[in-house]
């Protein structure tokens, strides 16, 4: 009991850290810039396909195995992993090595097809955009069922562990890794939010007209913000590879990879970092629950998987009803700080008394 217990709250922590990875992605452009992006599956997908495709060849040149299995890489991916995964468990160095490479490599794709994506669609605003977007979204995962040499096409590949010299630790070192990702993220998102650039893109969210006026490149700062977005969502989508240990083009859906991150952020607040954190550990916790205990929900009339988009669909009427702000709302941005300004009115308190009495 205790094992699964264990088990339940190291895949809890893995989602949450992925999906906060992903809503960070969002708070980032409608919380901040108001893009609203329903395109999220594109950047995640392509950071996910990169691990399916990229580490299974540079392992076979890494230790040197049969060149005779390059023939056809998807009907003989089960043995080459195998073969991959044998040499990683010895070799936690070449592991990380790997694990470093393939991560990077699938930010920038995700980072590129937020380009991509966002190029053609950075002149469009509210519904035009979120239609484009919307569509884009869906196109690696036509590709990649359809096209077999890229991901396996319906059945998918096995990806090399990188984390296989851990032994039996191994859900527990990658939990550790994926929240060491999620303070790194945290981290910039902290750094945005205090910074000037905070402040021109919530100039660019409320009245572009306005920011344009100023001086501002509305259209570079809208391109920009996508390809960011899409180099952190292509870095959940490697890194829920890597934990999954597979890539299946079905498993990347638009509706947990873009439709569930939309409302976390929006229960939780796409103007806060504090509610996206709430938003996304609710709604994972909630998910997990119905998932564990599913049998106990027999006498619903429905497939108790269902409850889990019911429950979504309800909390997100209520929210845009009595708190469309989210659970955290927006805090007020300053120029400087507010000891600063204390100290500024203080001044000018102190010379118009002086004034006074002169």
């Amino acid at each position: 009991m205790g094992n699964l217990f264990a088990l339940f709250i190291t895949d809890l922590i893995a989602l949450f850290a992925i999906y906060t990875i992903i809503n960070f992605s969002l708070r980032l452009q409608l919380g901040y810039t108001g893009i609203a992006n329903f395109g999220l599956v594109l950047a995640f997908t392509g950071g996910a396909y990169t691990v399916g495709w990229l580490p299974v060849r540079i392992g076979m040149s890494l230790f040197h195995l049969d060149p005779m299995l390059r023939s056809d890489m998807i009907w003989n991916n089960p043995i080459i992993v195998s073969q991959i995964n044998l040499s990683l468990q010895n070799s936690p160095g070449n592991a990380i090595w790997v694990f470093l490479v393939t991560l990077l490599s699938a930010a920038l794709v995700g980072a590129l097809l937020g380009l991509l994506s966002g190029y053609p669609a950075a002149r469009l605003r509210g519904d035009y955009l979120a239609i484009s977007l919307l569509a884009l979204g869906e196109v690696l995962a036509i590709i990649g069922k359809n096209f077999d040499p890229l991901v396996g096409g319906a059945l998918g590949v096995q990806v090399p562990d990188v984390f296989a010299w851990s032994g039996n630790a191994r859900f527990i070192v990658v939990t550790f890794v994926l929240l060491l990702f999620v303070f790194l993220v945290w981290i910039y998102m902290y750094f945005i939010e205090r910074s000037p650039m905070s402040r021109t893109l919530r100039a660019v969210r409320d009245n572009h007209i306005v920011a344009a006026a100023l001086g501002k490149d509305v259209k570079r700062i809208r391109l920009g913000v996508l390809v960011v977005g899409g180099f952190l969502c292509g870095i959940a989508g490697a890194l829920y590879a890597f934990y999954t240990g597979g890539v299946v083009a079905s498993a990347y859906g638009i509706t947990e990879w873009t439709f569930l991150p939309w409302v976390m952020v929006v229960f939780g607040g796409s103007g806060s970092n504090l509610g996206v954190l709430l938003g996304g550990l609710t709604f994972v916790t909630i998910r997990k629950l119905i998932t564990a205990y599913k049998y106990s929900f027999a006498f619903l009339p429905f497939d108790p998987v269902w409850l889990q988009y019911l429950l979504m669909g309800v909390v997100l009427l209520f929210i845009l009803a009595f708190r469309p702000s989210g659970l955290v709302p927006e805090k007020s941005s300053y120029s400087i700080r507010k000891s600063q300004l204390k100290q500024i009115a203080k001044s000018v308190l102190n010379k118009e008394k002086s004034g006074s009495s002169s």
